[in-house]
């Protein structure tokens, strides 16, 4: 029985979904942009904390300033852009921040060198985990273009 158009097309997303889960275990950095206070974006480079799936994606961060900075932009705005390249292949994603309190969570994804920035770990009042949760997603993997809406 022949495929119909739609599960062709299905296919092809689940596989463009699967070289993107690929491509960000390669990846150590991501850039990550918020939107100021004033409302203009700020992009940021980050070092990608957890990742299991291309599109929800851990960082650390710190909330040094309580006037600008990315943690106090997502307090107010959760809209946030996620960009990683690598090899000619990368994934442009559109979502959603959260801050992530689970200290379980927050554990797992703690790096040792991240001490240099948070003297005392997770419980430093400074430290955030936060975690970006993607609603569209831009492929450019393998010379092939795709964007795709999520809920």
């Amino acid at each position: 029985m022949e495929k119909t158009a739609s599960e062709i097309q299905k296919e092809r997303i689940r596989e463009l979904e699967q070289k993107a889960t690929a491509l960000i275990k390669k990846c150590n950095i991501a850039t990550l942009t918020s939107i100021t206070e004033k409302g203009y974006p700020r992009t940021c480079v980050l070092s990608i904390a957890k990742a299991d799936y291309f599109s929800d994606i851990y960082f650390i961060t710190s909330k040094r300033s309580h006037i600008n900075g990315k943690a106090t932009h997502f307090e107010t705005n959760p809209k946030a852009s996620v960009c990683y390249y690598a090899q000619g292949d990368s994934v442009t994603l559109i979502g959603n921040v959260e801050f992530i309190e689970d200290k379980k969570l927050q554990q797992s994804v703690w790096n040792e060198t991240d001490r240099k920035f948070f003297k005392k770990g997770i419980d430093d009042p400074k430290f955030r985990l936060i975690k970006f949760h993607t609603i569209e997603a831009t492929f450019w993997i393998e010379g092939k273009f795709r964007t795709c809406k999520y809920k």
